[in-house]
């Protein structure tokens, strides 16, 4: 059983915690394309989870949750641009240094205005369990299915061709 506030805590550390790994291996070697794999994956989840499950549940939040909608998009705009950056460029570090700030800042920020929601959300214990399951359940299938990490790999190719 996973109370939804504590789903998304410890899922922001596991980006956060990604993040530093990425961060600290050497650019171009196969030890930070493979967190880059695990964070482009974890990030997919994540988005997908609050998108589909959390954000929909907190809908009497609107304003929030259309503020949170709008830092997706930048998350995946400044993602875009670090994926277009070759090693090879002098910017290469800055730029994914720029995505990662903007993921935690989002995560960060979240974590403040909406975990817990503002009045007149009011969930109660069994329903932020029931979501909490419902969101730590998707995580799982989307880890395991091999379709959707198909389409983190296809949304990258995406988001790095444009």
């Amino acid at each position: 059983m996973s109370n939804a506030y504590d789903v998304l805590r410890a899922h922001h550390n596991v980006l956060r915690g990604l993040g530093s790994r990425f961060k600290a291996a050497p650019v171009g070697s196969a030890e930070r394309q493979q967190t880059l794999d695990e964070l482009l994956r974890e990030f997919t989840i994540h988005m997908r989870i609050e998108d589909d499950i959390y954000y929909p549940a907190l809908a009497a939040a609107s304003k929030l949750i259309a503020i949170a909608h709008a830092e997706h998009r930048q998350i995946y705009d400044q993602l875009a641009v670090a994926l277009r950056t070759p090693s090879s460029s002098p910017r290469h570090v800055d730029e994914w240094n720029s995505f990662l700030t903007v993921l935690e800042a989002h995560a960060d920020e979240e974590e403040r205005d909406l975990v817990p929601p503002p009045a007149p959300v009011d969930l109660s214990e069994s329903e932020l369990e029931e979501l909490g399951n419902r969101m730590a359940a998707e995580m799982e299938r989307q880890r395991n299915s091999k379709f959707e990490q198909l389409h983190v790999k296809a949304r990258t190719a995406l988001l790095k061709a444009f």
